[in-house]
């Protein structure tokens, strides 16, 4: 009787190819994993914007609070560039709007727009800003 210890190797490549198999599947795990995080970290960094934006109207009288005002710009649309990770360059664009709500209260709008992957992204943040 022959003595059939071992693995052939015809066992060795069916293993080798599952795997194959099972990198390929962690390896798309990993990538849907990363591009989530990124989209994430944008997002965060929107939101940091439009609180900028928020606090800022805050801190200019409320006579004065109007679109223009709260631009940087003066025409109510502003385009940021920040480089955090291994992002650079890139760039949001923020709207700001600001409504008369009555004689004690105005609306700030600031809407943020990203695009990642060619995919267009926005957050939008409003308040209310009273007559002190």
């Amino acid at each position: 009787m022959l003595n059939k210890k071992g693995l052939s190797l015809v066992e060795i490549m069916i293993a080798l190819v599952v795997l194959l198999l099972v990198s390929l599947a962690l390896m798309q795990t990993a990538l849907v994993s990363i591009d989530s995080n990124m989209n994430n970290l944008l997002r965060d960094e929107a939101l940091s914007i439009a609180e900028e934006w928020v606090i800022r109207s805050r801190n200019i009288p409320f006579d004065n609070l109007t679109t223009n005002s709260l631009s940087q710009s003066g025409t109510g649309v502003d385009t940021i560039t920040r480089n955090f990770r291994n992002i650079t360059n890139q760039t949001f664009t923020v709207t700001s709007i600001v409504t008369d709500r009555g004689i004690d209260n105005k609306q700030v709008g600031v809407t943020v727009a990203w695009t990642w992957k060619a995919q267009p992204f926005n957050h939008n943040m409003s308040s209310i800003v009273r007559r002190p």
